[in-house]
């Protein structure tokens, strides 16, 4: 069980938060043979869009993200298509294998969504999302 102290910052108490969440999640997700970077990339193609997107969206590593993608595609959960508008650009969609896979996991990320958040009243859950937002605009703001 997790004690805190007067030194953990805000920056340690994110990521503490972060790995707590996906170790659970990761261990659902697993009896379904997906990993985290995969339910990313699962979860952000409710509309065509390019491994760029989620990259960007998700802050993740491009490698990370063409890993999944390119795993997805071999089981046949995801396809590619070439962008009408800008032919560098590769679209991706869920296949409908992979809808059903996400039909199936989205009740699961959602279960454990509410079990997450039930720490929260309504007005603590509005202002964390609305901090959270703030620090992710600004982090993003931050040249490197």
């Amino acid at each position: 069980m997790f004690q805190p102290t007067g030194s953990d910052d805000v920056l340690a108490l994110c990521h503490m938060f972060a790995n707590r969440i996906g170790k659970v999640f990761a261990s659902e997700l697993a009896k379904y043979d997906v990993t985290i970077a995969e339910w990313r990339v699962i979860l952000s193609l409710h509309k065509n869009v390019s491994g760029q997107e989620i990259t960007r969206r998700w802050a993740m590593d491009k490698m990370a993200v063409n890993r999944a993608i390119a795993s997805l595609e071999q089981r046949g959960l995801i396809k590619k298509v070439r962008n009408d508008k800008d032919r560098r650009i590769i679209d991706l969609s869920l296949t409908r294998s992979g809808q059903a896979l996400y039909e199936k996991l989205l009740p699961v990320a959602n279960a454990r969504y509410r079990r997450l958040m039930m720490g929260l009243d309504k007005s603590e859950t509005k202002l964390l999302r609305e901090i959270l937002i703030k620090m992710i605009i600004h982090a993003d703001s931050i040249d490197d």
